[in-house]
């Protein structure tokens, strides 16, 4: 129990590692926000949409709050729905502003995080992993005190760093359960998804495919192994470094770019939070 206890609870010298994360996610953010906007309406109005909300809202639970659930219940005091969406629009990106200056830390990234389950509930069938890390990296800056003499500093770091561990470690875990990842099969269908490759023409991999099988075994292995070498000074570097090249192949070969990017800010904030020196920063990492 001592160990443990130990393990979780550490001095802290230095808060760069949550600068960094709290700067880089708030970035991502609005990155991504702005790369929505031009189909915002399509995707989260009630009928103006693409599909229609009925169709959006049917595997919805009633008590699950989204946009057009604010826009239809405003729309009973007379509020126009273009009005609703505007607002939810400027008061997005003003929090997450905010959060990035750093100015209430833990209330800004609260009340971000609220707003983005809200989106990412609005339509379910654009939803998919950048927005699910999305939430949890705000989980993380609604709980870490910006404060480092706080006592929950220490513990909430650990937290995320044993959490990034089990991620790989079970992504890794469930690649080597099937045969798929053994013989090279997810790597050639990944390659040759309809939304994929649409920039670059990798195909002919198919000719080579020890090469495929190599790539497949490789990155589960990566993951597989993530909490084992991450820890080792001697390993750790590697380890981070390999994971963000392939989440750089997974960017330019797949297609997605903001999910391998918020990947690689829970990498670097990984690495950055192993290092506890004093004059620790980012000319030093």
């Amino acid at each position: 129990m001592n160990k443990l206890y130990n393990f979780f609870n550490t001095e802290q010298n230095n808060l760069f590692w949550l600068k960094f994360f709290r700067i880089s996610i708030s970035i991502f953010i609005i990155i991504h926000f702005i790369a929505v906007l031009p189909d915002f309406n399509n995707l989260y109005s009630v009928n103006d949409g693409v599909l229609s909300y009925n169709v959006v809202d049917v595997y919805i639970p009633q008590y699950i709050i989204n946009l057009p659930k604010i826009i239809l219940y405003l729309n009973s005091f007379g509020i126009d729905s273009a009005i609703t969406i505007l607002g939810f629009k400027i008061i997005f990106v003003l929090l997450a502003f905010i959060l990035m200056s750093g100015y209430y830390q833990n209330l800004a990234a609260l009340l971000l995080l609220l707003m983005q389950i809200i989106l990412s509930k609005s339509n379910i069938y654009f939803s998919y992993g950048a927005d699910f890390f999305t939430s949890m990296s705000l989980f993380y800056l609604t709980l870490i005190p910006s404060n480092i003499n706080s006592v929950g500093v220490s513990p909430l770091k650990k937290l995320f760093q044993v959490h990034v561990c089990i991620a790989y470690f079970f992504a890794g875990f469930d690649k080597l359960l099937g045969i798929n990842w053994w013989n090279g099969e997810s790597i050639w269908k990944a390659i040759n998804l309809p939304f994929a490759t649409s920039t670059y023409d990798i195909t002919f991999l198919g000719n080579y495919p020890i090469l495929l099988t190599s790539i497949g075994l490789g990155s589960a292995l990566l993951e597989l192994l993530y909490p084992f070498f991450v820890w080792n000074k001697k390993t750790s570097n590697f380890w981070i470094y390999s994971i963000i090249l392939m989440h750089i192949g997974i960017a330019f070969i797949l297609n997605l770019y903001f999910f391998s990017a918020i990947m690689i800010i829970w990498n670097l904030t990984f690495k950055f939070s192993l290092n506890n020196e004093k004059s620790y920063s980012l000319a030093s990492a």
